[in-house]
């Protein structure tokens, strides 16, 4: 069997770099809208979500110290649009959030909160570039991170959330809907 000549590493990191960068006219992939897909599909769980809870359950909550249904909704939408306007445009939370009386407030009226906060939070999402996802800032708790992990912060708390709700749904005696992708 003949022996093969090694190429050289530098011919090799070449073809390897060649082979990750996009022929001119090839489209490219945009990490916000892919990511906003998600998010909007995330959103319609929140509806649906919001929907298998009966208007006279949105008060209950499963022990004296968790939120309410209700809070942890409101909770999703305003804590989605401060950690999004943190970590993608540099605007600290607000000293002063206004206190919502939620246990007054009508089902339609919290969804139309949430709705209208997770939309801001998808449009602030979409505003960035992929070049700006990769800026560096500081997280809440003074650690390095990308605009892009700050970007997936943001979808991951309302995931943790929205987890929580789904199982007071389910507590409460209710069906939750069953979990879709997008």
């Amino acid at each position: 069997m003949k022996n093969l000549t090694k190429p050289s590493i530098g011919f090799v990191t070449v073809i390897l770099l060649l082979t990750q960068c996009a022929a001119p006219n090839e489209p490219t992939y945009n990490i916000t809208e892919g990511h906003i897909k998600v998010w909007n599909a995330a959103i319609d769980q929140i509806v649906e979500l919001s929907d298998a809870m009966p208007e006279d359950q949105y008060n209950y909550k499963p022990h004296d110290s968790v939120r309410t249904f209700a809070e942890q909704l409101i909770h999703i939408g305003g804590s989605s649009t401060v950690i999004a306007n943190l970590y993608l445009k540099d605007i600290p939370p607000p000293q002063d959030r206004p206190e919502r009386d939620v246990a007054s407030m009508s089902k339609e009226e919290i969804m139309s909160f949430v709705t209208g906060q997770l939309r801001e939070t998808g449009e602030i999402m979409a505003a960035m570039s992929d070049q700006q996802l990769m800026d560096t800032i500081q997280s809440f708790g003074g650690n390095t991170m990308t605009r892009l992990e700050g970007l997936l912060t943001v979808h991951d708390h309302l995931t943790n959330h929205k987890a929580k709700a789904n199982l007071y749904v389910r507590i409460a005696g209710n069906k939750p809907p069953s979990y879709k992708y997008y």
